[in-house]
């Protein structure tokens, strides 16, 4: 369905925008700078950024509710959102009309002049969109980030002179339109069943990851899963990373070794840094820090150059978060989980640093998932509480001889992880779903959980 444009945006006579969220509001901005007021449609009847649309120009077309497939049919291109999903009739009417659909990435990728470092996967983006910038910015750079991450691509690329470089976290929904966006390094960190309800199989999912690699110069995949390999670089162009150890010729440069019991950050066969000299936790996050290594080393960072970073570096709010420690009990905030490859990343992560009980708060919005991928994890927990739309879904899969307990709410879920814990124990919210079935987004979950555990304790 991605079309590449044969001439500037601007150059279009009428220019739909479908979807006013923050890439939306985002592609409206730009084409208002330029002086193109564009038409702007979204699905919902009462979309949230109305009120803002309306502050940006209070006198553009805007349709709300069902797409109406004669007026996206009088459209010459059509921006549209990765919340709208490409799979709607109206959509496939208009790519069959050969109406080009296009995303915020291409439209970026005509503006920006610097190199760009490209991020995907299932889970982990932010953490390593986050780690690689900071890293970089160690080695002396001026860098922009943006993507789904929260900040539009449109919005940073109007500083463009202002950067040495851009690092980009793009989703599978960005990915899916994205045609000519060349990057300086691109990598795919996992695939796990996420988004099912906008694939009809894995497959699609995996192959919008792929489109990453479509026009990159090199590539940083996981060793662990196929799936993230490149199919169509070649090999001098890759660099790997894994849990075991790393080797003096590429592409495995990145690995895991042991020093003294310690598992240890290696590059080119050298120990760089043990995983007790981090301050992130788990397993899944040496995977992490490997991979924005690998990424930063692609656009000539040394990994000496920026040992102290990775040392120093804590990670985000809502992702594996401590957020008290209290009568031998750990609380950890793990909201950011809105899939089973996140939150089976976290269990399996810190499960060897639990001595006590591992007590697990899941559920919520499965967004279609299989629950039956996450009997693996959850045969790591020992206590379960579940809550949300889908808690059944989650518990069906978890040992019946294992306590099992359903809830109402968060401070419900709180109240019973205290009472089952012992000295030792850990408490963990990584839900593997969504949140909108009971909260704003996944942070508003995570605050109403530190809010009720602090609260109990008060």
């Amino acid at each position: 369905m991605p079309v590449m444009l044969n001439k500037s945006l601007t150059q279009y006579d009428t220019i739909g925008v479908v979807g006013i969220g923050q890439t939306g509001l985002s592609v409206v901005r730009y084409l208002l700078a330029q002086g193109v007021e564009p038409v702007v449609f979204d699905t919902r009847e009462q979309p949230s950024n109305l009120e803002a649309l309306t502050e940006l120009h209070d006198g553009l077309e805007v349709h709300l509710g069902a797409l109406d497939p004669a007026l996206l049919l009088q459209m010459d291109v059509l921006v549209v959102s990765p919340g709208v999903d490409l799979r709607l009739p109206e959509l496939q009417l208009a790519a069959d009309a050969e109406i080009p659909l296009i995303g915020d990435i291409d439209i970026f990728a005509r503006l920006a002049t610097k190199p760009v470092i490209g991020i995907t996967g299932s889970n982990g983006k932010s953490t390593v969109t986050r780690l690689t910038a900071a890293l970089l910015e160690t080695a002396g750079k001026r860098v922009a980030v943006a993507g789904n991450i929260g900040v539009p691509v449109l919005d940073v690329v109007a500083n463009d002179a202002d950067y040495d470089i851009y690092v980009l976290e793009l989703s599978s929904f960005q990915l899916e339109l994205m045609e000519n966006l060349s990057l300086a390094a691109a990598t795919v960190l996992n695939v796990s069943d996420d988004h099912m309800d906008r694939y009809y199989t894995r497959r699609d999912y995996v192959d919008a990851k792929q489109r990453i690699y479509q026009n990159a110069r090199c590539a940083v995949w996981n060793r662990e899963q196929p799936a993230t390999e490149p199919m169509s670089m070649a090999p001098r162009q890759h660099f790997t990373f894994g849990l075991d150890a790393s080797e003096t010729e590429r592409p495995h440069l990145f690995g895991i070794g042991v020093d003294g019991g310690d598992a240890t950050l290696e590059f080119k066969g050298q120990a760089l840094a043990k995983a007790s000299e981090l301050q992130l936790a788990g397993m899944h996050n040496l995977m992490n820090v490997q991979a924005a290594l690998g990424l930063v080393y692609a656009v000539g960072v040394e990994p000496q150059q920026v040992l102290a970073t990775i040392k120093s570096f804590k990670g985000l709010p809502h992702r594996c978060e401590t957020i008290l420690e209290q009568g031998g009990v750990t609380w950890i905030n793990d909201s950011k989980a809105t899939n089973i490859g996140a939150a089976e990343a976290a269990i399996f992560g810190v499960r060897r640093l639990v001595s006590g009980k591992l007590i697990l708060l899941a559920g919520g919005d499965a967004k279609g998932a299989d629950f039956k991928a996450f009997r693996s994890a959850l045969d790591q927990v020992d206590v379960l509480i579940t809550f949300g739309r889908d808690a059944d879904r989650v518990s069906q899969n978890f040992a019946q001889e294992r306590p099992h307990v359903r809830v109402k709410d968060l401070p419900e879920a709180v109240s019973v992880a205290a009472q089952r814990a012992i000295p030792g124990s850990m408490v963990l919210l990584s839900p593997a779903c969504a949140s909108l079935d009971m909260f704003r987004n996944y942070e508003d979950r995570g605050e109403q959980f530190r809010k009720a555990v602090e609260a109990y304790y008060d």
